[in-house]
């Protein structure tokens, strides 16, 4: 049995579906991506202090900082390519939604509006002009008979 404050599932769109695996997608690359960054300074860290040739563990260090800098930078760099990659897609993804989406959707609107522009034009024209039409001409009626009135009652008395 069915409680009345469950939400019925909905099957999510095309656009939808195929974001969800776009952005699942990126989010597996981007870490794959961090782990080989991690992996790559853990194995410079330990060739740099393994190596006999170099002077000093100070200049070991210096070495071992600027080429983590050099591979952080060229990772930004990666990084920043793959997320214009990504945004290009996903700004052809919302024109493609604006062109088979919400252009027929508009279209519609537009058709609706048109009916009922020329319904109300049909009701004005129709019954609200002929209902005012005779309105107006009660009322002149009546105030002509209320004029005859008084004017018959005044000569009497």
């Amino acid at each position: 049995m069915a409680s009345s404050d469950e939400v019925p599932e909905t099957v999510p769109t095309p656009a939808e579906a195929r974001l969800k695996r776009n952005l699942i997608l990126s989010l597996v690359i981007v870490g794959v991506l961090m782990l080989g960054m991690i992996a790559l300074l853990v194995v410079l860290a330990v060739d740099a202090y393994r190596s006999p040739v170099q002077p000093s563990p100070g200049a070991a260090v210096v070495s071992l900082l600027r080429d983590a800098a050099i591979i952080l930078v060229a990772f930004e760099t990666l990084l920043i390519g793959i997320l214009l990659i990504v945004l290009t897609i996903q700004i052809q993804a919302l024109v493609s939604l604006l062109r088979d989406e919400i252009r027929p959707m508009l279209e519609t609107i537009n058709d609706t509006l048109a009916t009922v522009r020329g319904t109300t034009q049909f009701v004005s024209h129709h019954v609200v002009a002929p209902t005012i039409q005779a309105a107006s001409f009660m009322a002149g009626v009546r105030r002509v008979l209320k004029e005859i009135a008084g004017f018959i009652g005044g000569q009497s008395g």
